[in-house]
């Protein structure tokens, strides 16, 4: 007579096959938008908008220095503060959106999480400098 194994088997059991279906475990993705249509497309249109105007800002500073003269440097570590800002907080809500509908790997995720990163990195000792400068 065979003993039934009562021990659990090493990484869950049987494999997977290719095709076969997903059993909605723990593990799957939570389905369904974190933020409404409306608020996804005023979240879509802050990060846009921020986007370009970071961009012009760039612009305009590598191509005519003496406006950081007028305005004075902390007003212009200010100003990159703030466009960083609208560009990091939008990217991580999306990043979070973006993580409930699909999973950690999918390409807008990625692009969010990196754009977050970014402007993080540099908008963060810019608010500094600005509050404390």
């Amino acid at each position: 007579m065979k003993m039934p194994n009562k021990w659990p088997k090493p990484f869950g059991g049987t494999p997977k096959k290719l095709l076969d279906e997903d059993d909605g475990g723990p593990d799957a993705p939570i389905r369904g938008p974190l933020f409404p249509r409306p608020v996804f497309v005023g979240l879509l249109v802050v990060f846009c908008v921020s986007l370009m105007l970071t961009a012009d800002w760039f612009g305009l500073l590598l191509l005519n220095p003496r406006v950081s003269e007028r305005i004075g440097p902390l007003n212009t570590v200010r100003v990159m503060a703030v466009l960083m800002t609208g560009i990091a907080v939008p990217s991580a809500l999306l990043m979070l959106h973006y993580n409930r509908l699909y999973s950690y790997v999918s390409e807008h995720n990625v692009f969010f999480a990196i754009t977050f990163s970014l402007s993080f990195m540099l908008g963060l000792p810019c608010a500094l400098v600005g509050v404390f400068g």
